[in-house]
């Protein structure tokens, strides 16, 4: 995450905060009191926070003026060559990402599936990507045509050919489709301390004791606790086969739908993987953040029981001495739950909730679809590491042979017989389309999660 990023997203935190602010005196100011202890603690513990996260701005901004100071001109003699220089200055040699909002877009994502869709169809069709473009957006989006154009004008993959034009190309759009996959999922909602792939990171996870000593007597021996972590990229990805007569369907909803084959089954995953109990496969996928825990029984259903399981939850956090900048996680039809909450006086206990997150007692609260039905989980985003984002691979084929099984046997190291469930893509009028995403995260330490797995706010209870 850059310079720029970062002051996004505490810009965007320091309002929540402030938000928090504003409706717990509008809900004493509405009912004609003074704050109670809870929600004078809470005004308090937000007014720290803010002040904290006003002091990273003025240090992040610093840095961004120092940064701009030392901004490196562009190299390379022609267009395509500077592009490329910059994007290697400002990603550390990693593709540039923009994100473009033409005024033809209907969903997110729209333009990139469009230069997925010109691509194949120019297969299928006999015919240049550009004139694909050409005949179905010329009107509506001549720029795309002309980006088109530019991709597929040279011959190799140098400079001022057709490779390094293709991935000036994707990076020009691209970004349309990362935005969309951030949306869906609460792993990219969270603000995780991003970290370099493939580095080894060495750490204390357990603080080591010292002891008062009679005179004569020996010295106990202190032990520390220290762990490791190495994160190398892994891989989610997804294989759809669509038919060559949904290709060809010019309205929105056909291109919206190969958009969701390309971004659903990736972006479910990840969030199933990361919310879940789920141990390592060494080399294929990571630990969900669950894994190892044990989880808390919910104290019910009441107001008092919520406020007795965020005690509970806390609990580990302060007893490691790691208990600012928590979050909470957990199903929007909870955290909706939560939100209805009424006292005796009809009163919301918990204003500012809704199926979509907010703060719960001065935490934020991320809702997510994928999180486990009943979990309650806290959190603290920057004890969880995750890899720098590569970006997207998106390949397509009308002529492969595909294996169409949830299980596939087939596997270069290890090659197995042929399946039963292969298909051809040329003899079955289809096209595959294959998205990869490199990805791995990892705690931090161990008391980075806790979480509740019974949790039915707002339910009546059971006699």
């Amino acid at each position: 995450m850059n310079i720029q990023d970062q002051i996004k997203r505490l810009t965007e935190l320091r309002n929540q905060k402030a938000t928090e602010q504003l409706a717990i005196q509008e809900k004493v100011a509405t009912e004609g009191r003074t704050k109670d202890a809870a929600e004078r603690e809470a005004f308090a513990g937000l007014t720290s926070e803010i002040k904290m996260i006003d002091e990273e701005l003025a240090d992040l901004k610093e840095m961004e003026a120092v940064q701009a100071t030392k901004a490196v001109p562009a190299a390379g003699g022609t267009p395509a060559a500077a592009s490329t220089s910059r994007g290697a200055i400002a990603t550390g040699g990693a593709p540039a990402i923009h994100v473009n909002k033409e005024a033809d877009e209907k969903f997110k994502g729209q333009h990139y599936t469009r230069l997925v869709i010109a691509k194949a169809l120019g297969r299928l069709m006999d015919m240049s990507p550009v004139a694909v473009a050409q005949q179905r957006w010329g009107k509506s989006n001549p720029k795309l045509v002309e980006v088109v154009k530019a991709a597929v004008a040279g011959g190799g993959s140098g400079a001022g050919e057709w490779g390094a034009e293709l991935v000036q190309v994707n990076n020009q759009y691209l970004g349309d489709f990362i935005e969309y996959l951030y949306a869906q999922t609460v792993y990219d909602k969270l603000p995780l301390r991003q970290v370099p792939a493939n580095v080894m990171i060495k750490g204390q996870d357990g603080a080591a004791t010292g002891y008062w000593v009679g005179e004569s007597k020996g010295i106990p021996v202190s032990k520390a606790d220290f762990m490791s972590v190495n994160l190398t990229p892994l891989k989610v990805a997804a294989l759809a086969v669509v038919s060559n007569e949904l290709l060809r369907d010019s309205s929105p909803s056909a291109e919206m739908l190969v958009r969701d084959a390309l971004v659903q089954a990736s972006s479910q995953r990840v969030d199933q993987t990361f919310l879940s109990a789920a141990a390592a496969s060494a080399g294929v996928s990571p630990a969900g953040i669950l894994n190892g825990l044990t989880p808390i029984t919910s104290a019910g259903n009441e107001i008092q029981d919520v406020i007795a399981d965020v005690k509970a939850l806390y609990a580990p956090f302060i007893a490691a001495n790691n208990a600012d900048g928590l979050q909470f996680v957990t199903t929007p039809s909870l955290a909706k739950a939560l939100g209805l909450m009424q006292n005796a006086l009809g009163n919301f206990a918990f204003p500012g909730l809704s199926a979509n997150g907010g703060a719960l007692l001065g935490d934020p609260l991320v809702s997510g679809g994928n999180v486990g039905a009943g979990d309650m989980i806290l959190l603290k985003p920057s004890d969880i590491y995750r890899i720098g984002d590569y970006g997207i691979e998106v390949s397509i084929s009308r002529e492969a042979y595909i294996e169409q099984d949830s299980a596939p046997t087939g596997a270069t190291d290890t090659p197995a017989a042929a399946s039963a469930n292969g298909t051809s893509m040329f003899q079955e009028e289809s096209t595959a389309i294959k998205v990869v995403r490199p990805i791995n995260f990892a705690k931090r330490r161990a008391s980075a999660v806790a979480f509740i797995d019974s949790a039915a706010y707002g339910d009546p209870e059971v006699p």
